[in-house]
This record gives C-alpha cells, sequence and structure tokens, in this order.
C-alpha cells in the first residue's frame, strides 16, 4: 500500500533504502467508506494523506448549505494545509466521496522526515508551491472567468473530477447552483 506514495516522492526527490524505510515506518494506512469524514470543521489537521484509491472532497458547511472548495483524487495529497502548517482549526470538512484508502503521515512524522531525510525538504518546498498555485488560480479564476469559463476549463484540467463528482458539487465549486449548471452544461452540449 506504501509504495505508491513511495513511487511518488521518487518522481521529485532520489530516496536511498534507508529513507523508505523510514517512510514505510511513519505512515498508517487507513481506509474511508464513502460519505465518511477524514476531518471535521473546528478540528486542527495534523496529517497529509495520499489517496491510493478513491477520493475526497473539501467544502465549507455554513448554515447547514455545503460550499465545495477542493477534490482531492487518486494519486493526490488530501489536506486543509493552512490547517496544517498553522495547527490552527480548520474551517474545512474533508470527506469521502467514494471508498477510499489512503497513507496518512502525521505533521509530527513530516517534521521528523524533514530532519531525517536529506530531499524530503526539497519536496515540501515543491509541493507547497504546486499548492499555492492552485489557490491562486483557483482564486483568479472567479474574479476573470465566467461559471462556462471556470466549467470549461475544469473539464479541460481535471477531467477525472467530472468523472467522479456528482454535478451538485462540482456545481458548488464552480459558485453556481445545480440548475445553472445543467444550463451550461446545455449550451455546451454535454448531456
Amino acid at each position: 500500500m506504501r509504495e505508491q506514495v513511495i513511487s511518488f516522492f521518487k518522481q521529485f526527490i532520489d530516496l536511498e533504502e534507508k529513507d523508505i524505510i523510514l517512510i514505510k515506518e511513519l505512515t498508517t494506512v487507513k481506509h474511508f467508506s464513502k460519505n465518511e469524514f477524514i476531518l471535521i470543521q473546528g478540528k486542527v489537521c495534523d496529517f497529509v494523506a495520499f489517496i491510493n484509491k478513491g477520493a475526497f472532497r473539501g467544502f465549507y458547511s455554513v448554515d447547514g448549505q455545503e460550499y465545495s472548495k477542493q477534490f482531492f483524487l487518486e494519486g493526490e495529497f488530501c489536506t486543509d494545509y493552512a490547517s496544517f502548517l498553522t495547527e490552527k482549526k480548520s474551517f474545512t470538512y474533508l470527506q469521502a466521496t467514494e471508498d477510499s484508502t489512503v497513507v496518512v503521515l502525521k505533521k509530527k512524522d513530516v517534521d521528523v522526515m524533514y530532519k531525517a531525510i536529506p530531499n524530503f525538504v526539497q519536496f515540501g518546498k515543491l509541493l507547497a508551491e504546486s499548492l499555492y498555485i492552485k489557490v491562486c488560480d483557483i482564486k483568479a479564476s472567479f474574479i476573470l472567468n465566467s461559471p462556462e469559463e471556470r466549467y470549461i476549463n475544469l473539464i479541460k484540467d481535471r477531467p477525472k473530477v467530472m468523472q467522479s463528482m456528482p454535478q451538485y458539487m462540482i456545481a458548488s465549486y464552480l459558485g453556481i447552483t445545480p440548475e445553472a449548471l445543467s444550463r451550461i452544461r446545455r449550451r455546451l452540449g454535454k448531456t
């Protein structure tokens, strides 16, 4: 189960055998059923979870209304990175959208890896930069693009989201109602 996350790390950094052994010792494999939460609002996110199988969504809940903020798919990390870094309570829920298996790295263990694995700091830097760019792109898209353009970009940039997430979650992520998404899909000839 841990081989996928190790392969992911190896795409970015060199790992020695002792590094791989340490990663295996410091990680935990967990299974989540569809709709189960890996994080609830108000708790500190003290982990990053590499998704071996399945998918998660991150969302806010305000007065009973859910607002999707991110989708996490197989081969990606799932976390509330702001809460992880600051050790402050999360405003986010992270929920499995299908039965999922993850490899969990606790913050304290990530800190051990930063000290023990010479290249791991470089990996953390690359991951943080990637996440920052994603957040900037999403924020800019809400200012610069119409909902239809955001939808087209989502199809182009993250086709797996379109295949694996329910339409009401996609609509929320795009900042529109499910009915508005249906109209956009009809205009674009997607049913």
